[in-house]
């Protein structure tokens, strides 16, 4: 049975590898602005995110079958699995952790980087729809004389950013 949890946790290293990818081609589609391909990343990103939800369920079902058959008692994590196993599945169990707590942060780093060039580009379509907006309605200031006069702005918008 410690075999086929090594198996699923080495299956859910590869997914999140491939995860990973899907975040770091998210982040180019974010910066070209290709829409299409944010499409398709989003959609891809679900399939893998339904993948993980069925691995994280056959691995919770083997782990319980692993507490049952050695009568453990309270949770088992991977620190608890080891002293249970041989060196050979130790060793791949450790290596295993390592990897897949490097490609959470990894995930965890490119997620915020994604997450902050989005709350950019919002940024930037709000700022722009407000000078757009002030185009059309100019704001009324007052002359020397006490009367309104309508303002007119000229906006300037970097084409470059």
């Amino acid at each position: 049975m410690v075999n086929q949890l090594i198996d699923i946790i080495g299956r859910e290293a590869t997914l999140f590898e491939s995860f990973l990818q899907l975040l770091e081609q998210q982040q180019d589609f974010l910066v070209t602005n290709d829409v299409d391909g944010l499409n398709r990343i989003t959609d891809l990103q679900r399939e893998k995110l339904v993948q993980s939800q069925l691995l994280d369920k056959e691995r919770e079902d083997l782990v319980a079958k692993i507490q049952i058959a050695n009568k453990i008692d309270g949770d088992l994590n991977v620190s608890r699995l080891l002293e249970l196993v041989d060196s050979q599945q130790a060793n791949r169990l450790s290596q295993l952790r390592e990897t897949i707590r490097d490609l959470n942060d990894r995930i965890t780093d490119v997620r915020n980087q994604n997450a902050t060039l989005l709350n950019r580009s919002r940024e930037y379509i709000r700022k722009t729809l407000e000078m757009l907006t002030k185009l059309n309605q100019p704001e009324t200031t007052y002359t020397p004389m006490g009367q309104g006069d309508p303002q007119q702005f000229n906006i300037a918008i970097d084409r470059r950013a």
